[in-house]
């Protein structure tokens, strides 16, 4: 019984060891068989760079993400059980020259979607590339190229629309009522713009590229948007320091723009991480309202103390001077009666 047990125990012992000699075996020629076909597309800055996810060559790309799945498993398992063996090295070197390219393969395919918009065929490529770079621990890497191409893109854009780096000097320097309309009407139409367009289109990529991740996902907009988003709402922010009369029709117009794509502004940027830029438009709103209202109320208040002169009871009352004498045809202006059926409803109602 004595020896038929050993016989037994070593016959186990000699199953078992050959069982991890050929897990082993099968783990060395993956690593080597993905470090062969990574090297294959290793970046080299002496010659053009050809995409292995261009529509015509999706075969490659899909080898070359197995490549770093496997890479991974192996990295995974030898760093937990073998952190010595050579093989470990050797995925590790693999893996960053793998990373490399993904991340060049990032950058240029957003690039690609800038110019051409292929969306199905530009955002799932790039929802994979994400997907991998941060599933092997390459978040940072994946954040730092969207940042950097995508913000440009979105600074560029806003630049083309007429959007400047807006300071206080620069409206001081707007002293004639035409200039200020012309740069007001170019605002407006901008505003419009990078609400409907701009802004909408990268929620949209960074929602679908980084659907898996939340946190993530929050942040590259974040990136890529609030700089840009928060220079844009100075313009207005600044309007509401110049106190002049001749900004009235200016400020009427700001107001109801941005009331009218509050909606948008409000889904947009309901983030915590970019709310800031919801709260300067909730401000630029707020000021405009009452820097509106401040100066109805004083020619309100004008035309009352000119009524108690004279026979107040048979004069039109105080609004229509309003309307015809200081705004144009006031009555006639969709914008003008626009706010002040905002600022105070209950004022224009029989008119």
């Amino acid at each position: 019984m004595a020896i038929t047990s050993i016989t037994i125990i070593s016959t186990t012992m000699s199953s078992t060891s050959s069982s991890s000699c050929s897990s082993d075996s099968i783990m060395e020629d993956n690593i080597q068989r993905a470090d062969k076909f990574i090297h294959k597309w290793k970046i080299d800055s002496h010659s053009t760079f050809v995409s292995i996810f261009h529509k015509n060559n999706t075969t490659e790309a899909t080898l070359f993400l197995n490549s770093v799945s496997t890479l991974q498993r192996a990295m995974h398992f030898l760093s937990s059980n073998d952190k010595k063996s050579s093989n470990l090295s050797i995925a590790q070197r693999s893996m960053q020259i793998a990373m490399k390219r993904l991340e060049k393969e990032f950058h240029q395919i957003l690039l690609d979607y800038i110019h051409n918009r292929q969306h199905f065929l530009s955002i799932s490529n790039l929802r994979l590339i994400a997907e991998t770079m941060i599933r092997c621990g390459y978040a940072k890497e994946c954040i730092s190229v969207y940042k950097i191409t995508r913000k440009s893109t979105i600074d560029e854009a806003l630049y083309h629309l007429g959007i400047q780096q807006y300071k206080h000097s620069h409206i001081k320097k707007m002293i004639t009522a035409p200039d200020l309309q012309n740069h007001a009407k170019i605002w407006l139409n901008a505003f419009q713009i990078a609400i409907k367009t701009v802004f909408r289109e990268e929620k949209f990529l960074c929602d679908h590229v980084f659907s898996s991740y939340p946190a993530i996902r929050n942040l590259c907009f974040t990136n890529s948007t609030k700089e840009g988003a928060l220079n844009l709402f100075t313009f207005p922010d600044l309007i509401c320091k110049r106190l002049k009369s001749d900004t009235l029709l200016v400020k009427m117009d700001l107001y109801n723009s941005i009331s009218d794509f509050w909606p948008e502004i409000d889904s947009l940027f309901s983030h915590k991480s970019i709310s800031s830029v919801k709260l300067q438009a909730e401000s630029c709103l707020h000021k405009l309202g009452d820097s509106v209202r401040t100066f109805l109320t004083e020619l309100d208040e004008q035309m009352r103390g000119k009524m108690k002169k004279s026979i107040a009871n048979n004069l039109v009352p105080a609004y229509e001077e309003l309307y015809v004498k200081h705004l144009v045809m006031l009555s006639e202006d969709e914008r003008c009666v626009k706010m002040l059926m905002r600022l105070s409803p209950e004022k224009t109602t029989k008119y």
